[in-house]
């Protein structure tokens, strides 16, 4: 039986650690960069339900086994590109038994409220998404709250918004649906992936021109949360 994944999407700050932290059980494991180990523990999640990943060579690597038939949480690295990861997992579950569940974004309101150029690197979480979570909105007015949310679903975007509230999210179960609203196809049998035309249709944050680079930019993160370590901290989820 095939290991159900759910990867988590989002910087630093945003609370991922204490979502995962509330949702591990018996027979799950929470997957974390090594260098956010120490913070994944104290926020809750035991060690025992922990295992490591890393970088290596362009590849993810993981040192760990995976049980068959588990629920796992890939916690992305909360200072990189959510690209690079989410291209990375594909292809690292290529002949694995894990299939993808669900991909869910945490979103740091108080940072993208304060820095709105961070929106780019949002929007790219969010076009691989099927659930995006809002939480750390000490401070950020509810209008605009609700004009993010609008702003997403006037693009027709399918994924699930919903509000985090002093660590509650509303009907957390129907969270983890393994049924995919996201727009991205990146997942997808690429014998399924044609457009009208009949054209092969092309992860367009997965597009490289001939130097290499990627022909759609998304703004490094760690730009934002350094300007952030300056501003006091907010009460909410916070890792």
């Amino acid at each position: 039986m095939d290991s159900q994944l759910f990867l988590i999407l989002g910087a630093e700050g945003s609370g991922r650690a204490e979502f995962l932290a509330g949702l591990q059980e018996e027979n799950s494991r929470i997957i974390v960069h090594v260098d956010e180990k120490a913070t994944a523990i104290a926020a809750g999640i035991a060690p025992e339900n922990l295992v490591p990943w890393k970088w290596i060579e362009g590849c993810i690597a993981i040192g760990g086994n995976i049980p068959p038939g588990f629920e796992i949480f890939f916690m992305a690295h909360g200072r990189e590109s959510p690209v690079n990861l989410v291209e990375g997992i594909r292809d690292w579950m290529k002949g694995k038994p894990v299939e993808l569940a669900r991909i869910i974004t945490l979103v740091n309101c108080h940072l993208l409220y304060e820095n709105e150029k961070s929106g780019r690197w949002y929007e790219a979480c969010i076009h691989f998404s099927d659930v995006v979570l809002l939480g750390v909105r000490k401070g950020v007015p509810n209008r605009w709250v609700d004009g993010f949310i609008n702003s997403y679903r006037a693009r027709n975007f399918p994924c699930i918004f919903r509000l985090i509230k002093k660590n509650f999210i509303d009907r957390p179960g129907e969270l983890l649906i393994p049924e995919a609203r996201r727009i991205s196809l990146a997942f997808e049998d690429p014998e399924d992936a044609w457009d009208e035309q009949g054209n092969p249709i092309v992860e367009s944050y997965f597009e490289r021109d001939e130097a290499g680079r990627r022909t759609k930019w998304v703004p490094e993160i760690t730009v934002f949360l350094e300007r952030q370590k300056s501003q006091p901290d907010n009460e909410e989820l916070r890792s």
